[in-house]
């Protein structure tokens, strides 16, 4: 099964029907089994929450077909963009907005890049830099609530999503403010300083037409967060609360008509139609691993190499790491969330701060190639190849892995905030 899957993914094969494929060639050894692929594909969608990934998505479409990425961006303007190297903070900052709307690291690469990589290099920023910053930022988007990673892991799993959810707002901000640190660094070199121009002006009157157009936007994720914490919505009610705001604001702003809702809605059935896809698949795969007991013996390989939990953590990270090299985060999850909870948990640790851990670091590989979708989509933005884009990205990639780290190692990070406001 390994085996075949692993060819799949190396001659280019969709990652969909690489798991369908491997699935396949493990079953026809089983033919009794084969009626668990149509069981499997339709039974992994029974449970309610996952009504809440479409809708999410279609919120964000509906706020990004309104103008919203426009919005938010000039909103990051007034807090950081009259500084040194403004654009680059205001791409990070963008990315921490939009991550409240949207919840997906491609989505957030593909609408902030279109925006800014093409600003920043008008405005004099080395173009391998403009794309790594965006392509490093994506990845604040997917951890910020709304999340559709932290939705899928929360349902393979168990784990609450309103906790997930919670959880991911400081490592979310911790990531952006990591990166920034970067950009201050990275200006102030000498050879770089030519190619990291001063920021922009803006007027006060101007300043405050940018803050009545974007707190409409920033205030859908306190609507979420608030919701959920105080019980009033659950997470699935809440996206729905989401695209009813979305289409409010939409309108209002008058930047979104009704002869613009069917592309909008074909935009969101073709991306909730790939991922749902890529979850049946998976969750075939992953029944097979569990039929095979497979999350047991990796649980004692791991156990077995060392007894001390910090170690154990390093020896996940790498692991996960080297997975979200070579495979999509979405399968990733379905597949190796079920192994890796119940494991750590045994171990004392709290299946929050896994999840969190866990999602962010399979989220990583959307920046790494191969298989790094934001790469792709940069590159496709800018114009520039994949391999610069990657040598450009290793410092950010270095910065995230040490964010990582500290998340992993200091649990209070992840679960201050469901501590203090749900438990």
């Amino acid at each position: 099964m390994f085996v075949v899957f692993a060819l799949m993914l190396v001659i280019g094969v969709p990652v969909i029907f690489s798991l369908g494929m491997g699935a396949l060639a493990y079953l026809s050894t089983r033919p009794d089994l084969m009626v668990v692929v149509p069981q499997r594909l339709v039974s992994s969608f029974e449970n309610f929450v996952f009504v809440a990934i479409p809708l999410f998505m279609l919120a964000g479409e509906i706020m990004n077909s309104g103008g919203i990425t426009r919005r938010l961006v000039n909103l990051s303007k007034v807090f950081v963009g009259w500084v040194r190297g403004g654009l680059a903070y205001v791409n990070i900052v963008a990315s921490m907005l939009f991550g409240g709307i949207q919840g997906l690291a491609t989505a957030d690469t593909a609408a902030i890049g279109s925006v800014l990589i093409p600003a920043m290099r008008k405005s004099g920023f080395e173009a391998g830099f403009s794309a790594a910053v965006t392509v490093a930022s994506s990845t604040i988007g997917a951890i910020i609530p709304p999340s559709v990673m932290m939705i899928i892991f929360a349902m393979v799993t168990g784990i609450s999503v309103g906790h997930l959810f919670l959880g991911g707002i400081v490592p979310g901000i911790l990531i952006g403010l990591g990166q920034m640190v970067y950009v201050f660094v990275y200006g102030r070199q000498k050879r770089h300083r030519a190619s990291f121009p001063t920021g922009e002006r803006i007027l006060p009157e101007t300043s405050l037409k940018y803050l009545k157009e974007g707190v409409p936007a920033i205030l859908l994720p306190v609507i979420i967060i608030g919701g959920i914490s105080s019980g009033v919505f659950t997470a699935t009610e809440s996206a729905g609360i989401a695209v009813l705001y979305a289409l409010f604001v939409a309108f209002a702003s008058k930047e979104l008509t009704w002869r613009d809702l069917p592309g909008v809605f074909f935009r969101t059935a073709k991306l909730a139609g790939s991922v749902m896809l890529i979850l049946g698949t998976a969750s075939v795969f992953g029944w097979i691993l569990t039929v095979e007991k497979i999350p047991n013996a990796m649980a004692d390989v791991l156990t077995s190499l060392s007894d001390n939990r910090y170690v154990v953590l390093l020896l996940l990270n790498v692991f996960l790491l080297i997975v979200g090299t070579f495979m999509d985060p979405t399968p990733s999850a379905v597949i190796l969330g079920p192994i890796f909870v119940p494991l750590l948990t045994r171990m004392g640790m709290d299946p929050v701060h896994v999840g969190v851990f866990i999602c962010f670091n399979l989220i990583l590989g959307h920046t790494t190639p191969p298989v790094g979708t934001c790469l792709y989509i940069a590159s496709g933005i800018s114009g520039i190849k994949i391999e610069r884009i990657s040598a450009a990205m290793m410092p950010l990639v270095l910065v995230n892995f040490v964010t990582l780290m500290v998340i992993t190692y200091i649990p209070a990070v992840v679960t201050f905030l469901p501590n203090l406001i749900v438990r």
